[in-house]
Parts: C-alpha cells; structure tokens; sequence
C-alpha cells in the first residue's frame, strides 16, 4: 500500500519499452528483443549491494533466454539436499559457481570462520552472511555489504526499441584481497534477425593479487555443450523447447584459451572436487530448469592481469550463426558480428584523447564505441571528417555512429 499508485494504468506490451534499468543498490538491466514467445531476454547484474539471505553471490551474473533457457543458472532450492542453509545451499546454490560470472580461485582462501562454506574461488560471504538489521547497517562499510558500482548504463538510440543495451560495473569489492580489480561490460545487441535475433557480448578484465590464482569465466547450461576450437554450442532439445546459443571466445588472456566441459552425471554441482549432490523429490523434472553442465574458460598462461571477450549470440536449433571477429585498435578491443562493430577501452579506463581503429569489411556498420569522457568528439575517417561534433554522455561514455570500412580516428574536442 505504500508503493501503490493509484493513476496507474494499465498498457498493451508492444507500447512498453525494450529495455530497463533497475538501479541503486542492484544496478541490473533487462533487455529484451520483443514481447512475443520468439523474443530473447537477457539479465545483466552488477550488484552494488548485497544484503544475504535469498539474495546469492552472483554480481556480474547474466542469463539468456530464448526458445527455452540457454544460459542459466544452476542449483535447486529444495530437493533431497537443497533447503535453506543446505551443503547444496552453501556450497553451490547460493555461490558464484552456479552463476554466470567469474571465479579467481585461491587455493588457501577461507570463507567462513566455522569451515562451513567450501572454497568455489568465487565471491566473499558480505559480513559473513549475516544480514542488515537495518538500512544504516547495511550502508556502513564496515559491515562490507557492498559488492559493486555501476560505471556506466544507458540503451539507444531509440528509448522503445534500442539497437543496444549496455551495463558496465566495478565487481571488485564483491570479491577478497585476491583480487585488486574485476570490471564487467555487457552490451545487448538487437540485430533485428529473425534467423539470429540477438547478441550479448561480455568484456572482462581481472588483476588478480597472485599470478598463479586462476581465472574462471564460466556459462551454464541445462544440456551438455559442445565445444569445437573457441566456440562453445548449447542447445534445448527438451520439453519442446528449441533454442540455441553460441558462445565464441575471442579473448582469455594473451593466448588461445583453455575451455573446460564440467558436469554431467556425479559433476552436476561440482565444486572443485566434491560434487554437492541434490535430487528433486517433489515434482517432476520438467518443472525445473537444472542446469547440469558449464563451461570454464580460463588463460592458457598464468598472468595477474587478464581479459576475457565473449560473444554470445542466439537462435533456433537448425539455425547457422553469424560470423564473429575480434577488431583492435590502439586503445581499444572488441568484436564485429552482423552489421555492428563494438569496442571497449582494452584498459577498461575512460578513454579521454583519441582512438584510433580500422574497419577493414565493406559494407555499412553501425558502430558502438564504449569506454569514453563525456564531451564532445570528432570522428574522422581516411583523413575526412565525417562527424564534426557528437555528444558523449557522463551517463553511458558511449558513441554510436554509422559508417563503411576504413581507418577511423575519434577525437575528443571538449
């Protein structure tokens, strides 16, 4: 009754907006390609805050549905071991190993003074997952409930219907000393393809406190994946569901990438050798999605700095996905697929000079730069300036133009 407005009326689906931002102390963002059975939803969370109880420790966790559940998370809240404050619970339900998210695994970190909590190499139990009493104990740092910032957020150009949907955050705090920075970039495209609707592209970089901690981005799924080379395949085939999502890894450290298939009968849960077995005991399976499986993708070479550059895109079971590249410039690093290019400062910094990359396709794109000052900026291609003055917000720090291939150079005028 507090929140209750009561002018509010109700609106047919297609007059809703595309995408939304849930802010301060979550910082996530939905985003959608339509209202439809077709249309594919992707979640994007950073958490800025996370007070304990139901909510787990997944900040900078995403999720992809279409034509059934493609990235998921994993774990069950009841079942034969499953309920509140369960080994399922505490082990893996409730820790970042059942989400889509990192993992910097220190093999000497201790998560809980009582030994209770097993080591998944995720993210620190806040106050030692003792909740808020209030709201002035869960804003006092020494109570350690934040766990993020939001750095950047926005979606365009349209309002209603955005080519783009970006969120990008500062996860750091949600992790131990292991780690001295961990920044997550999402950015949703709608490609306006009814063979291949979508793409989600996730840019990482992670510096941790010891080289030799290894690095973990991991993707669930219900059914088993198929990994070729640095492409990750996952399908639904079950409950008369049918989609499809591949993943290509362009980036995880300085060389090719290490991808791991985890899961599978007696490694459901795994959780870096004991498996925390749960069976459902109430309803049947379909009721569930269980996801049973993930990949791991870790640096081949141990390094304390790292990025990882995945591209996810989406589409129904028979369907061939589009071709993926990585694209580099001198500050800057990032993927083309269909007709977009987006780019992220490689550093994860704001970029407030110049950049400088080229486009070596033909043809026309639409092109996202990330990562950038507010203010205005030039951009010029083959040595012609072709916009004279394009306003970056302090809100997003993106630009967003169209052009044909060539070298381009985006100045900052002010």
């Amino acid at each position: 009754f507090l929140w209750w407005d009561t002018k509010l009326q109700p609106k047919p689906l297609e007059e809703l907006p595309l995408s939304r931002y849930f802010g301060s102390p979550f910082g996530w963002m939905v985003a959608r390609t339509g209202w439809d059975e077709n249309a594919v939803i992707a979640e994007m969370k950073i958490n800025e805050y996370n007070f304990n109880n139901h909510q787990h420790m997944d900040a900078g966790a995403f999720q992809i549905y279409h034509r059934g559940p493609l990235a998921t998370e994993s774990g069950l809240y009841g079942g034969t071991s499953g309920g509140y404050g369960s080994p399922h619970c505490k082990n893996y339900y409730w820790r970042t190993i059942a989400h889509n998210s990192l993992l910097i695994f220190d093999p000497g970190e201790v998560f809980s003074p009582r030994g209770d909590y097993a080591n998944d190499g995720g993210q620190r139990l806040p106050n030692n997952r003792s909740e808020p009493a209030n709201l002035q104990a869960m804003l006092n740092p020494d109570n350690t409930y934040r766990t993020g910032e939001v750095l950047a957020q926005g979606f365009g150009p349209s309002p209603q219907v955005p080519d783009y949907t970006y969120l990008k955050g500062d996860i750091t705090e949600a992790y131990s000393a292991k780690v001295s920075e961990v920044k997550r970039s999402f950015i949703f495209l709608n490609l306006y393809d009814k063979k291949v609707p979508a793409a989600l592209i996730v840019f990482d970089k992670v510096v941790s406190a010891d080289p030799s901690f290894k690095k973990y981005w991991l993707l669930h799924s219900i059914e088993e994946p198929q990994v070729h080379g640095n492409e990750t395949v996952i399908m639904r085939t079950q409950n008369g569901e049918d989609g499809k999502l591949v993943n290509t890894t362009l980036m995880a450290g300085s060389e090719n990438p290490e991808i791991t298939k985890v899961g599978g009968p007696g490694k459901e849960f795994w959780v870096f050798g004991t498996n925390y077995e749960n069976e459902i005991t109430s309803q049947s399976e379909h009721t569930y999605e269980r996801a049973a499986w993930r990949i791991e993708v870790s640096p081949a070479k141990a390094a304390a700095d790292d990025c990882f550059l995945n591209v996810m895109q989406t589409m129904k079971g028979d369907q061939n996905p589009l071709k993926v590249s990585r694209i580099d410039g001198d500050k800057v690093t990032g993927a083309q697929i269909a007709d977009r290019i987006v780019l992220f400062s490689r550093s994860q910094e704001t970029i407030g000079n110049s950049v400088s990359f080229t486009v070596t396709n033909a043809g026309s794109w639409k092109i996202l730069l990330a990562d950038l000052q507010p203010g205005k900026w030039q951009v010029v291609k083959d040595n012609l300036v072709v916009i004279p003055a394009a306003t970056v917000q302090k809100s997003d720090g993106l630009l967003y133009f169209e052009g044909a291939g060539g070298e381009y150079r985006v100045v900052r005028q002010e």
